[in-house]
């Protein structure tokens, strides 16, 4: 039995133009609440409708895109501090959860967790380089997988999709964070990761909140900066007239 699920290697255009606007949106190109034309995009990437239009039902399933009668798909806005504060809140009663039932599941037969090798690497974040986007882009991905593992480990679809799709309204602001932030993810991460392991769910619900409660700090203060940068700036704005 694999310890994780894996995309299967060979990538439809529909993949291939999902992981493309995926990275476009991660990297800010296509910006928060930018409207995105099918016939425009289409047209960009050399592509039909039906593969563009498939990859927009993907990142719309998964928070990253909205679709609104009449106006077309969009790049989800940035969270308001209401719905900020909201997001981990859900998060902190979620995923704790998830963690405990991960480390209850470790001696089941069908369990993902394994030996833990594949836990532990997830729990690893990549090194930051001197590509900042990219750098960013890279702990995205990471993050979101070890949450989506841990999510996954936990046996239940359900939880595993509700986690998913929170989290996925995080990776607009986490190219706002700070490289020592990265680190500091990692060490939380792997205190995760040996709970589950060492099967042990109070401890592995323990080390998943304070992870959260310190990734809330973190986040915020990416956050404030995500909504002074997206703030209209008037010089700027006169400049431009």
């Amino acid at each position: 039995m694999g310890e994780v699920q894996v995309r299967p290697q060979r990538q439809t255009l529909a993949d291939k133009t999902y992981d493309e606007l995926n990275s476009r949106i991660m990297q800010s190109v296509l910006p928060p609440g930018a409207k995105l034309s099918i016939d425009g995009l289409a047209r960009q990437m050399a592509i039909s409708q039906t593969p563009l239009r498939e990859a927009l039902a993907r990142l719309e399933a998964e928070g990253l895109v909205e679709r609104r009668p009449l106006s077309g798909y969009s790049v989800t806005p940035l969270l308001t501090t209401e719905e900020f504060n909201d997001l981990f809140d859900l998060r902190l009663l979620m995923e704790p959860l998830a963690a405990s039932r991960a480390a209850e599941r470790v001696a089941n037969p069908h369990n993902m967790v394994g030996d833990g090798k594949a836990l532990r690497a997830l729990a690893r974040t990549p090194e930051y380089h001197s590509d900042a986007k990219l750098s960013q882009l890279a702990f995205t991905e990471a993050d979101a997988k070890f949450h989506a593992s841990v999510a996954q480990c936990s046996g239940s679809p359900v939880l595993a999709k509700a986690i998913r799709r929170l989290d996925a309204h995080l990776h607009l602001h986490r190219a706002y964070m700070e490289p020592e932030s990265i680190g500091e993810t990692e060490a939380e991460h792997l205190a995760v990761a040996e709970a589950i392991i060492a099967q042990q769910p109070l401890a592995a619900e323990a080390a998943m909140r304070r992870h959260l409660e310190r990734s809330r700090v973190r986040h915020a203060a990416a956050f404030t900066a995500a909504e002074a940068d997206a703030a209209p700036n008037p010089k700027r704005a006169k400049a431009n007239r």
